[in-house]
């Protein structure tokens, strides 16, 4: 099988944007390679677009802004069939492209040139700019009068009709078979009337379950300073205003404020330092900051008895897969993927969206009920390796690079 994944970085996101995919083919004897705007691997099967490249990906990007013509002006793809790898290719799997990698304009004509999978991390696709529309439905009728610009992939003039319409002729043209990793966002598509046509499968993300599992409980707390006897709630503090926002880390604050506590209590906090300061008095804070290393992750999940995941919304939410590959129950938001990912709740536990007094009345309960914690801990882990392996992820994409082959061949689409 010779595939060519498409996707902006090759090393950020790598676990599920086509890195680590790629590589895994490359080792079981496939023609793997990949097309980035920004390498950072010295693997010389990924291929980019020089620095020059980079420095007019990021032009490009205030253009889309400045003007609305969000995926429209990209010339990235145009170039494709000039590149050897994509005439080679049997199948190209488009990962990270939008807004400005993929053109929209160039898809119908991609996609018959070479069978084509696009794996969606986030319902782009279905909205006129916004990655996430959370509570707004324009999405499902017609885009238009957009009611907030700034969401991101933010633009400063309202051009959201063009875009959707855009789409929706751009899309009812091309070829694609879609990847999405959950039920949630498999809905999403379904309902709407941009790629409601076209065929859709379900391929949950994965991970190396010899990386990510559960470690020495006691030792990872030990070398944190966590006291026996303390309990430990893990969470991710990410950066920005709009970050703070779609992770729902105002609504997650205004739960430890109101949280009741009956032992000496530990906040590890994973990516942005100095954001808790307020918490100190009640308190100990661990901030582990930007981990780059999986097993550092791993440790500071294991040494957690819960881990907070209150999003506005997810596609997926792999971190909570992590806790649960830990052994570590999740707390994450009703009405997103994260009750799919969580196994709500056999494994975890879904509150609804932006009540901080659920939340707060949630953790204080799972706090005090150690053999709860475990119970969910253990299926948590079950299900992870039943459904979760890197070994599995890599077969589905096989299978499914193998049913567009034959249904490009047959002249229909790769049915789910």
């Amino acid at each position: 099988m010779r595939v060519l994944q498409v996707t902006f970085r090759d090393l950020v996101g790598q676990r599920f944007a086509g890195y680590r995919l790629h590589r895994t083919l490359r080792e079981r004897g496939h023609g793997s390679s990949m097309l980035v705007v920004e390498k950072r691997s010295d693997d010389p099967d990924v291929h980019d677009f020089s620095r020059a490249g980079e420095l007019f990906e990021r032009g490009l990007y205030a253009g889309e802004r400045i003007t609305g013509l969000q995926g429209m002006l990209s010339p990235f793809a145009w170039t494709f069939p000039l590149r050897r790898r994509f005439r080679d290719a049997q199948v190209v799997h488009w990962h990270l492209v939008h807004p400005h990698f993929v053109s929209l304009l160039s898809m119908p004509w991609l996609a018959r040139l070479r069978p084509t999978v696009w794996t969606l991390h986030d319902p782009w696709a279905i909205t006129g700019h916004c990655v996430h529309p959370l509570d707004c439905e324009r999405w499902r009728t017609g885009c238009g009068h957009c009611p907030d610009l700034t969401r991101n992939f933010a633009v400063w003039v309202d051009t959201t009709a063009l875009v959707w319409k855009t789409k929706r002729a751009v899309f009812g043209r091309s070829p694609i078979t879609l990847v999405v990793a959950s039920r949630w966002m498999k809905r999403r598509v379904e309902a709407s009337p941009l790629l409601g046509g076209l065929p859709c499968h379900v391929i949950p993300y994965c991970l190396e379950l010899d990386r990510w599992r559960p470690l020495d409980r006691q030792a990872c707390r030990q070398r944190l300073g966590i006291p026996e006897g303390a309990k430990a709630i893990a969470f991710r503090m990410p950066k920005g205003h709009r970050q703070h926002q779609t992770k729902g880390i105002p609504w997650l604050l205004e739960a430890l404020r109101r949280l009741t506590l009956h032992q000496p209590t530990y906040l590890i906090a994973l990516e942005e330092k100095g954001l808790l300061e307020e918490f100190r008095d009640r308190y100990s804070i661990i901030e582990v900051g930007w981990v780059s290393d999986e097993a550092g992750v791993a440790e500071a999940l294991t040494a957690a008895d819960l881990f907070l995941m209150p999003s506005n919304a997810e596609a997926f939410g792999l971190m909570a897969l992590e806790a649960m590959a830990c052994g570590t129950p999740a707390v994450v938001t009703a009405g997103t993927a994260l009750e799919d990912t969580a196994h709500v709740p056999e494994a975890g536990v879904a509150v609804p969206h932006g009540d901080s007094e659920a939340l707060a009345g949630t953790i204080e309960r799972l706090l005090a009920d150690d053999e709860r914690r475990a119970a969910m801990g253990r299926r948590g882990r079950e299900i992870v390796d039943a459904d979760h392996s890197h070994e599995d992820y890599v077969g589905r994409h096989l299978e499914l690079y193998a049913a567009v082959l034959d249904a490009r061949a047959g002249g229909k689409p790769a049915k789910p």
